[in-house]
């Protein structure tokens, strides 16, 4: 008898175990459970919400100058006139300045440097972060000039029958170039350089037995590049067709946009063609960044005055967005889309929920994007200011 009350007891116990294991689980289970519950609650309000004002987390004083342009230069911005270029940080620091005299100045950025040059001028200027870091004097008109993530200047050279593609080292030394004629390859219109430096995209116009046609060139300059006449890896003719835009996406994804055409290529040794998107509609500008494209139309239907469609850098139309907002800058950032103008803004995010829109309390010059998609510089003549969505 006491090994069988033995026997009872430790079952009993067992089970008593088991049970309580069960009752721990549940419990377990159900704070989880709870847990998930209120942060799709959370994350859905997040979603679903649209932000409508906003509150300055920080504001400081600037002095505009009458007549300069403003640039975004990472999480700084950019001043510039015919007189020379300013640099200014998000607390309202000076950084740096560089004297010039240009007719007509053009500034690009891409990462932490930025060229400045002259349309028909000959003088091309290269700064990073700490100020100008380069100078390439050519002795020949400009025509215009890119500058990759790296620090190499792209510049396409006027010298009548030849027009030489150069490319310099951020410290202004010529590190690469090859020669165009318009009976070889035609008259470069664009001009684009890839992230890594590696590969620059031309656009030439020619005119081929009477019809006017244009051509996408490709040239790398790494050691695939070394064994092709001029570096040329890869080309594509588009008869009928005009293409003033030519850009990177990144070290292997680039597009050209034409006169009824948008066209992707992918490849960081010889760029292909991957996908050609017509266009019957003119296109009012063309915006890029954070791996899309942005095509704004004048829109025909009732949903808006304009309609924003947007692609991948595959070439796949991500989404299209209609608004009526009489835009002076589109960019992406974040996953987010902003446009917007001096008063008023409209943020959506990529898949096309409306996250953001009202007006600015002063006339806002510029709009910087920071690390958090609700946090965002604005630059107005007066002010720059940290705002955080409300």
């Amino acid at each position: 008898m006491p090994a069988e009350r033995d026997n009872v007891n430790r079952s009993a116990f067992k089970k008593r175990i088991f049970e309580y294991r069960m009752r721990v689980a549940a419990t377990a289970v159900f704070a989880i459970v709870a847990v998930l519950v209120v942060i799709f609650i959370i994350w859905r309000g997040y979603e679903t919400r649209v932000y409508t004002t906003y509150t300055v987390v920080n504001a400081v004083e600037r002095i505009d100058v009458e007549g300069t342009k403003v640039l975004g230069f990472g999480s700084q911005f950019i001043t510039y006139s015919a007189d020379g270029i300013h640099c200014t940080d998000s607390k309202g620091r000076d950084v740096w300045s560089f004297p010039y005299q240009m007719q007509s100045p053009t500034v690009k950025v891409s990462g932490e440097y930025a060229v400045c040059s002259d349309y028909n001028g000959q003088s091309i200027y290269i700064f990073n972060s700490e100020g100008v870091c380069g100078t390439i004097q050519t002795n020949s008109p400009v025509k215009s000039a890119q500058i990759s993530e790296t620090g190499v200047v792209a510049a396409v050279i006027d010298k009548g029958s030849v027009t030489p593609v150069n490319l310099y080292y951020y410290d202004g030394s010529q590190i690469a170039g090859f020669r165009t004629t318009m009976s070889k390859s035609g008259y470069p219109v664009a001009i684009g350089i890839s992230s890594d430096s590696k590969l620059v995209g031309v656009s030439y116009l020619y005119l081929d037995s009477g019809k006017l046609t244009s051509k996408v060139a490709f040239y790398n300059f790494g050691e695939v590049g070394q064994n092709e006449t001029d570096n040329l890896v890869s080309g594509y003719d588009y008869q009928d067709e005009i293409i003033p835009e030519i850009r990177f996406l990144s070290d292997r994804k680039a597009f050209a946009l034409g006169s009824s055409k948008l066209m992707f290529y992918e490849g960081s040794e010889r760029p292909v063609n991957i996908a050609n998107i017509l266009i019957n509609e003119e296109v009012r500008a063309v915006y890029s960044g954070d791996n899309r494209v942005g095509l704004v139309f004048f829109n025909t239907t009732e949903e808006g005055k304009y309609r924003l469609d947007v692609y991948t850098s595959d070439g796949n139309l991500e989404n299209s967005f209609y608004f009526d907002l009489d835009y002076s800058d589109i960019f992406f950032a974040n996953d987010r889309v902003v446009i917007y103008n001096s008063t008023s803004a409209l943020i959506y995010t990529a898949s096309g929920r409306l996250k953001f829109s009202g007006e600015f309390e002063e006339p806002v010059s510029l709009v910087l994007p920071t690390s958090s998609a609700v946090s965002y510089i604005l630059v107005t003549p007066e002010n720059i200011e940290t705002i955080s969505l409300q």
